[in-house]
């Protein structure tokens, strides 16, 4: 049987709250008086938590064609030199356990990023993960200098977020040795972002990155279909 994903009834329920709000605010402005500009701000802020909401939780919201023009562009240079993830990424159980009871174990997460690396395909002996208390400014970071990692003890709050971003971070680690690089700082984390559901990290993403992450929801499930799509594409039999 299928999971149901909690995340999505928590959007419908918050959905129905703001909708129910923003409806009853409606009902008490004046529509034929000057009166009306100061509901500006509350009408503002209804309208962005509903895009949010369907954005970032439900993931229903349609992407920016500028940003799939983009996500489009990063796939084809993944596909161009890597090929695509057939066989989904599993953490070790022992580890998740061990995860669960203490996110902020060091030994813990260094095992995991040797995992994550080593899926794929890559040498994971120079990473260094570390936890950093006094980390605000990002949940994690990534050294090209030293190859350390360092996880956000402030902004990361439950094993799926640490988990999420430390994916995020070993990815970035994972393209150096693998030699892709984009110039754009932005569109670098767009593509780390990416290859990670590229690569066979999508359950982990998709779980734990979406408040801390570059990707909204609506553009992991996007991203998702985009691969797929290459995927068919691969497994499609050669014209004679």
């Amino acid at each position: 049987m299928k999971k149901i994903n909690i995340s999505y009834i928590i959007g419908f329920v918050l959905l129905l709250v703001v909708v129910i709000d923003f409806g009853k605010l409606l009902l008490t402005m004046d529509f034929t008086s000057f009166d009306i500009i100061r509901y500006i701000p509350d009408i503002l802020c209804f309208i962005g938590a509903i895009i949010f909401i369907l954005s970032n939780i439900l993931g229903i919201a349609p992407v920016n064609p500028e940003k799939t023009e983009l996500f489009e562009n990063i796939l084809v240079y993944l596909y161009q030199n890597e090929e695509v993830c057939e066989k989904p990424y599993k953490a070790p159980d022992e580890l998740m356990s061990r995860l669960k009871k203490n996110m902020r174990d060091e030994e813990v997460l260094n095992e995991l990023a040797k995992d994550i690396a080593t899926f794929c395909n890559v040498d994971p002996s120079k990473m260094n993960i570390k936890v950093q208390n006094d980390l605000i400014e990002a949940a994690g970071t990534y050294n090209t200098e030293d190859n350390e990692i360092n996880i956000s003890f402030a902004n990361t709050r439950t094993p799926s977020e640490v988990l999420a971003v430390l994916i995020h971070e070993c990815m970035h680690y994972i393209l150096r040795q693998k030699n892709l690089w984009l110039e754009s700082r932005e569109e670098n984390e767009y593509m780390t972002d990416i290859a990670c559901l590229y690569f066979g990290f999508t359950e982990y993403i998709n779980r734990g990155y979406i408040l801390v992450g570059y990707l909204k929801r609506n553009e992991i499930r996007s991203i998702k279909k985009m691969i797929k799509d290459i995927k068919d594409i691969k497994d499609e039999p050669d014209e004679e």
